[in-house]
């Protein structure tokens, strides 16, 4: 190994070699095996050398701090990789960022980081909800509740035309704030509050204006009232269509019941399960 010989030895063979002897002579000389002294003296020719006052040789020389100084002066807004393309580009020698980054320690300068500008706030549209919309509770009434304006339009749809069977025993405008009430919050029937009538009545009428369409009716009558009062035509004059391609599968059918396609030429690639097993199963 290496470190077997003396230090005698070891300053023997640095004086001859120094002095540009053979290094078959050194060997015999200094008594080391050649082997060593030949892998000695690799490993001194593959070691970095040293500044005087020591550690390694920089990458960046005094011409290059000198270069990169004027760069970073012309320009101090940029990053490390904009500074690295403009001294390689400059200099004509290829660096790293780490190497930039010291070479900017070494000359003084730190590191920054860009302040971002004050973001401004977007322009806020006219709110498409008013006053009206936003109907505030009180002790016995909810945000759903139906206005007097309102009732005197869901009124009449309600109303029976034929004039038959028993005559109502719950308010019907009680049963529709029960509804309302429900569909806003997304609570469950059972779970309606005390002060609605029963829930199973709640749920009874708003079963049968789904089925026979007057909940659809009721909808349609207070968007054309709304409208009205916002100054508008109770039924717009125009509309827009928008449709989508939706890409569907080439084969029709499921996987087992449909045999599988072959290609055309011969493919290095086989499944575990022949087609035909699959379309007879």
């Amino acid at each position: 190994m290496v470190g077997a010989w003396s230090e005698g030895q070891k300053d023997s063979a640095k004086k001859l070699l120094g002095a540009g002897d053979d290094i078959l002579d050194v060997a015999v000389k200094t008594g080391i095996p050649l082997a060593v002294l030949c892998r000695w003296f690799k490993l001194q020719l593959a070691r970095p050398k040293r500044q005087p006052g020591g550690g390694r040789k920089p990458l960046i020389d005094d011409a290059g701090l000198q270069v990169l100084r004027e760069i970073v002066e012309a320009r101090s807004k940029l990053t490390l990789d904009e500074l690295t393309a403009a001294f390689t580009e400059r200099a004509g020698t290829p660096v790293k960022k780490a190497t930039i980054a010291r070479a900017m320690k070494t000359l003084g300068f730190r590191k920054v980081k860009m302040q971002k500008a004050p973001s401004r706030p977007a322009p806020q549209s006219k709110p498409r909800y008013t006053e009206a919309h936003r109907r505030q509770p009180t002790e016995t009434t909810y945000p759903s509740t139906l206005t007097d304006m309102e009732w005197s339009v869901l009124e009449p749809l309600l109303a029976k035309k034929d004039g038959r069977g028993r005559p109502a025993t719950i308010d019907k405008r009680q049963l529709l704030d029960a509804i309302f009430y429900q569909v806003r919050t997304g609570n469950q029937w059972r779970y309606l509050p005390k002060d609605f009538p029963k829930w199973s009545a709640v749920w009874s009428l708003f079963r049968r204006l789904r089925d026979s369409g007057t909940l659809e009716r009721m909808y349609d009558a207070l968007h054309e009232r709304y409208r009205v009062v916002s100054g508008r035509t109770a039924t717009p004059t125009a509309g827009v269509v928008d449709s989508q391609t939706v890409k569907t599968t080439e084969k029709g059918g499921l996987a087992a019941t449909t045999r599988e396609r072959r290609p055309r030429a011969a493919s290095a690639t086989w499944s575990s399960t022949p087609s035909d097993f699959l379309a007879e199963s």
